[in-house]
């Protein structure tokens, strides 16, 4: 009985990050240090389309902080009011570029959350991977480092999850590879 638990630990207990199927939120609305992304814009992935100044992020803090827009949004958000409610920034000047009012503002917000398109750091590339983690900013390098349940990534995912992910990209691979040449066939007749 003990090896059996043993075994369902080992395959099922979530254990880590698993960039390719991370659907986490850790790096969306992220607060970075002021300067920092002009320090590194050329690793930049995403386009910035407006970038808003919160001030300190932290008391703790000795910097003000930046949050960038990746979407084509007028909304940022900018923090959390409590009880469930958060704060966003509308960019007027964004806003009347697009021409859209706020309401259909927030209506693409929902669009976007939907489909779970977020405002991903511009440092992120589309596989999840940051592509300035040697010389990731302090917020990035904090995370994990405290009890609060902020702090931690609650989608982790168990050895089992990788294997039912890495099984079906090789077998989306092999089929696409053997049904490849019959597509082509049907599509030319």
């Amino acid at each position: 009985m003990k090896i059996l638990l043993k075994v369902k630990l080992y395959l099922f207990e979530p254990r880590e990050c698993f960039i390719p199927r991370c659907k986490a939120r850790c790096c969306a609305d992220a607060s970075l240090p002021e300067g920092y992304a002009q320090q590194v814009e050329g690793f930049a992935c995403r386009k910035i389309y407006n970038a808003v100044n919160i001030g300190k992020n932290d008391p703790s803090d000795n910097y003000n902080s930046i949050v960038y827009n990746t979407r084509p949004l007028p909304l940022t958000l900018i923090g959390h009011a409590g009880r469930g409610k958060h704060a966003y920034f509308f960019d007027k000047k964004m806003a009347k570029e697009m021409n859209i009012s706020a309401e259909e503002a927030k209506a693409m917000l929902q669009s976007f959350e939907a489909q779970e398109v977020y405002n991903y750091c511009p440092f992120l590339n589309e596989q999840g991977r940051c592509r300035v983690y040697p010389m990731r900013p302090p917020i990035c390098r904090e995370f994990g480092t405290s009890p609060l349940p902020i702090n931690h990534c609650s989608r982790k995912s168990s050895r089992y999850d990788k294997f039912k992910y890495y099984s079906k990209e090789i077998f989306k691979y092999y089929r696409d590879l053997i049904f490849k040449p019959f597509r082509k066939a049907q599509k030319a007749t």
